[in-house]
This record gives structure tokens, C-alpha cells and sequence, in this order.
């Protein structure tokens, strides 16, 4: 069925001067309470324009080819974004989860994305008698909750295997507390020294840019976009050739490096463990562990602990830097090599559990892909 024979736009309601809980629109999570997902508000202090969207009403916001509409899930009335397009559902014809996940599933996103060829604008949207015209596969109602709830049940599925992700990083957070305490503090008569007695720091570089053939498909080239909340960098999406690798800076596999320059605080003491050899740009210091000094396990939760303390010496009025000889003066405890080895079998063990849970998202991800395929069709 058309689009347009689900839907009508609905009479469009004011705020004015009453109450009513503010909902956001989030690109991967629907419409949520603001109150609920963030710490200030981010509405505008007069909200008499804002409509008032109802249960089960459809509102579309943009990006649109990005996926960003969705069904008002909550059991009482809120208030949206002027901005924001509302719309009525025939729930005669079409169950509004069911709805929901049809106008995201590949048939629709294709549509969008065909419809907004050629559209840069952050606010992508369609024009209201061209998203009417998309098909949406309506089956009979008892066929639409069998597909509501097999992918939602897959959907659940996903986020508690992440939720099991994120309890497994507490969970190794928690186990170097309980053995080695606050690292940046003296513990009884274990040493207590500056990076630089048990690491060489090292500041990565840029290969001359007007020199080509220092680019290729050798040694990856990482940047500070690689180091995210994973344990180990990512894959650069750039390389330098074996020209490039003799100018370039080169970290060997076991070494952890750290984003030293970035526009914020948040950024900068970010580290990743590099289980390859690496060569690395300028804004990254890399601390390679001298043999039997420190356990790289043990330095990278060392280091992701102390983010305050790392960061506490720079100033963001200015660019914020830490530079290697800041980074190199920074003093920390250091255990006995056994406890350290003890805590990095243990992180081994919790790496383990999370690629294997990781491999359990992406089937489940991929099982979900397929089904909805088969459920709503494509453009093909």
C-alpha cells in the first residue's frame, strides 16, 4: 500500500503556555524523554511553538534518509520540535510498530536516499506528496505482529549482549582497582616512578605530503580517530609505503598510544593498545614498555584510569597539547611484574568473553538484516 493510505497529517496542536514532557528525537534510539537521555536541556526556554505529538503518532524529523522518523511510543502526550512533521496512523490497517520498522527497513532507506539524491543539507527531508508515495507491505494483522515481535525480539537480543559488553569493561575497571588501588598513588613499597623509567615515549610524525611516494599500501598510518573505546586500535584507513615508514615514526606491536592533541579535554589521554606494529601521526605520544618493566594490560588500564590526572597540567584556553615531556614526567605505581601479569591474564580471559559476545551481535545483526530483507522487500 501507499504510504499515503496509512498516514494524514494530523491537526497540528500547540503547546501554548501548558506543561507536557519535552521528547527528542535520537537517530538509533526513536523518540525518547529529554529528561531521560540528557544531563541539560537542550529544548529552547520558550516552548509555546513546540506541537503536541500524541501516542502512536508518527513524526518525521530529519535527516530522513538517515532513518530519522519514528512512532511516539510513550503512553502520554509530549511535546516535539516545531520543525517536526506529525502524522495520524490508520492503526485500522497497520499496527504502528509494525509501521516503524517497515519505514526503516531496506525498501524505505532506499527510497529516502534515491528521493534525496544530491541533498548535503543536515536537514534532509522529502516533500510531503513524494514520501506518501512509498510502499509499505501490509500482510494481514496477525502476519504484522509475528514480524514485530521476531525483530524486536532480535533488536532485544543486540542490546543486552552489548549491555553484557559494557558490564565486562566495569568488570576489568573493577578488578585493577581491587588489586592495585588508585595508580597515581604510593602503595606501600611498591615503586613509584615517571613514565619515562619504564617507557619511551615517542611523538609520531607526518611524512612530507609533497613526497607521494611515501604513501601506499604498507605500514598503517594511524590517527587519533583510531583510538576509541576499544582495548585495541582500529584499522587506518591510511598507509604509508616502506619509503614512508623510514620517516615516518614506527610503534612496535605491545605498545599503547595516546591521543595527545585534540579540541577537547574528552579527547586528549584517549589510548589504545597496538597489537601490531604501527606508524602514527603527531597528535599520538606512543609509550612502548620497556622488557620486564611493565605489563602493556596493566599500562593501558594505568593509564585510562588516570585521565584526570594526565590531563590536569593542560590548558584548553590555549591548543590543547600533552606533549611528551609533560606525559614523560608523570609519575605512577608500579606493582610487582607478577600481580601485573596475574591482572593481564585476566583481561586476556574478559577479551575472550567480549569477542566472542561480539560475534554473537553480529549474527544476531546479520539474522536481523536478512529477515527484514525478506520481511519488507527492496527497491531491486
Amino acid at each position: 500500500m501507499r504510504l499515503g493510505d496509512l498516514i494524514a497529517p494530523a491537526k497540528v496542536e500547540r503547546c501554548g503556555d501548558r506543561e507536557f514532557p519535552v521528547l527528542s528525537m535520537t537517530m538509533h534510539d526513536g523518540i525518547v524523554l529529554q529528561a531521560d537521555r540528557f544531563k541539560k536541556a537542550i529544548a529552547s526556554k520558550d516552548q509555546s511553538t513546540y506541537k503536541v505529538v500524541k501516542p502512536g503518532q508518527l513524526v518525521v524529523g530529519f535527516p530522513i534518509d538517515e532513518g530519522v522518523l519514528y512512532i511516539q511510543g510513550y503512553d502520554h502526550e509530549g511535546i516535539m520540535s516545531p520543525a517536526y512533521n506529525v502524522w495520524n496512523v490508520d492503526t485500522d490497517q497497520v499496527d504502528t510498530r509494525y509501521l516503524e520498522l517497515a519505514l526503516h527497513s531496506p525498501q524505505s532507506m532506499s527510497f529516502y536516499k534515491e528521493k534525496m539524491r544530491g541533498t548535503t543539507a543536515r536537514r534532509r527531508s522529502l516533500p510531503e506528496a513524494t514520501l506518501v508515495e512509498l510502499d509499505i507491505p501490509v500482510p494481514e494483522r496477525c502476519e504484522q505482529v509475528k514480524v514485530v515481535n521476531t525483530l524486536l525480539g532480535i533488536r532485544a537480543g543486540i542490546t543486552n549482549l552489548k549491555s553484557l559488553e559494557k558490564r565486562l569493561n566495569e568488570l576489568v575497571k573493577s578488578r585493577f582497582v581491587e588489586m592495585f588501588g588508585d595508580p597515581t598513588e604510593q602503595h606501600g613499597d611498591w615503586s613509584f616512578n615517571r613514565i619515562d623509567a619504564f617507557c619511551d615515549v615517542i611523538t609520531g610524525n607526518t611524512p612530507s605530503r609533497k613526497k607521494p611516494e611515501y604513501y601506499g599500501d604498507g605500514i598503517e598510518w594511524i590517527k587519533t580517530d583510531n583510538i576509541t573505546e576499544a582495548a585495541y586500535l582500529t584499522e587506518a584507513s591510511e598507509r604509508l609505503s616502506m619509503e614512508g615508514e623510514k620517516v615516518g615514526r614506527v610503534a612496535p606491536a605491545g605498545s599503547v598510544l595516546m591521543a595527545c592533541i585534540a579540541g577537547s579535554v574528552k579527547s586528549i589521554g584517549k589510548v589504545a593498545i597496538a597489537d601490531r606494529p604501527v606508524a602514527f601521526n603527531q597528535q599520538i605520544n606512543a609509550l612502548v614498555p620497556h622488557e620486564g618493566a611493565i605489563e602493556t594490560e596493566y599500562l593501558l588500564w594505568m593509564l585510562r584510569l588516570s585521565k584526570d590526572y594526565l590531563c590536569s597540567d593542560i590548558n584548553m584556553q590555549l591548543k590543547g597539547i600533552l606533549n611528551k615531556t609533560s606525559l614523560s614526567k608523570k609519575a605512577f605505581s608500579v606493582p610487582p611484574l607478577a600481580l601485573q601479569q596475574e591482572f593481564a591474564v585476566f583481561v586476556q580471559q574478559v577479551d575472550k568473553l567480549k569477542f566472542e559476545t561480539q560475534q554473537a551481535i553480529d549474527k544476531l545483526q546479520i539474522l536481523y538484516d536478512s529477515l527484514a530483507q525478506e520481511y519488507f522487500g527492496s527497491n531491486a
